[in-house]
């Protein structure tokens, strides 16, 4: 089959040369070797593809269908080296992007000094806010958002998951009775997130029983900062949901105890990098997206395929245009 793709390749420079003779020239192949190229694929193809005169080529109606599927061919390995071109060339220029404080402190910002060690030429431009941003009329180049997504009309490229973890500090335990099940939150305050849906309500699914519980918290502290409301939780202010890949330091080290380890949150929340344009995106930009989608595979165990599922190779998710609730500043 080596061989039948090499001889497409040569037809389809034969007709876009208009002539054995220039065919070959482009080549650097003799008119003769050409030539023999084409009436092997003839052969092979039971059809005649060119109908040959001294003044032009002309195709046949099969070598017109023909010549459509060579010349796609050989867009494709075109593109395929081009991308590894970009890729080792020396990427340059400035990314102007956006997240949540507490994504942004906590993930982000390792990631990006990471990728300017590869690129030292890329600049960033980073705004942290809460609330959602305008990406177009912002101009920004990216804008990472934890949480289901509105449709904006932009595209979104989908990172990995987050899991909300239920946390409190050591200290605020030790003025409670020891909470064994669910309902045992209810006597203790609780540290909310405005920006998440319904944060006046805990939804908790139990993972090997998939018992599904929802309780009415109290709600002793309200902000609209994920990053502030793992302060207060961290001082002692209450208990709360805080994503995990702002807490999972914490955990190992004990600052944090997670609650009611065999419960979760009903559903994962989705990490997405979002972009105005999926055709004119820069090189450097489609570059840092698929350094932090590597980032995700290999940091956060939510995000590798199970032993059972996992792909010979690791396919590069489509960006798409994304519907449903706002993200949330978790």
């Amino acid at each position: 089959m080596i061989k039948q793709l090499h001889r497409m390749a040569v037809f389809a420079q034969v007709v876009e040369s208009g002539s054995f003779s220039k065919a070959a020239l482009a080549l650097g192949l003799g008119k003769s070797v050409v030539s023999s190229h084409i009436t092997a694929l003839e052969k092979k193809l039971g059809a005649q593809l060119i109908m040959r005169s001294t003044r032009a080529l002309e195709l046949t109606q099969e070598g017109q269908g023909f010549y459509e599927g060579c010349r796609q061919m050989v867009a494709a390995g075109e593109q395929a080296f081009a991308v590894v071109d970009s890729q080792r060339a020396v990427v340059s220029g400035s990314i102007r992007l956006t997240t949540s404080y507490n994504f942004g402190v906590t993930f982000m910002i390792p990631q990006l000094a990471a990728f300017r060690k590869i690129h030292p030429a890329v600049n960033f431009d980073l705004v942290l806010e809460d609330s959602v941003s305008h990406v177009i009329g912002e101009r920004f180049d990216l804008a990472l958002r934890v949480g289901h997504l509105p449709d904006t009309g932009l595209f979104a490229t989908k990172l990995g998951s987050c899991r909300m973890l239920l946390c409190a500090s050591p200290a605020l335990l030790e003025d409670y009775a020891p909470i064994r099940q669910p309902v045992d939150l209810l006597l203790l305050p609780c540290v909310t997130i405005t920006q998440l849906a319904h944060p006046e309500k805990l939804s908790l699914v139990h993972k090997e029983s998939k018992q599904r519980i929802s309780l009415d918290i109290q709600q002793a502290v309200k902000t609209h900062s994920g990053i502030a409301a793992y302060a207060f939780i961290r001082s002692g202010a209450g208990i709360g949901i805080l994503p995990d890949f702002a807490v999972a330091e914490d955990l190992a080290n004990g600052q944090l105890v997670q609650l009611l380890p065999d419960w979760q949150e009903v559903n994962d929340r989705p990490i997405s990098a979002i972009f105005p344009n999926r055709d004119r995106r820069p090189v450097r930009v489609t570059l840092l997206i698929e350094f932090l989608l590597q980032s995700f595979l290999e940091t956060r165990p939510l995000d590798r395929p199970s032993v059972d599922n996992a792909p010979s190779g690791t396919k590069r998710p489509t960006p798409r245009r994304r519907k449903a609730a706002s993200p949330e500043g978790v």
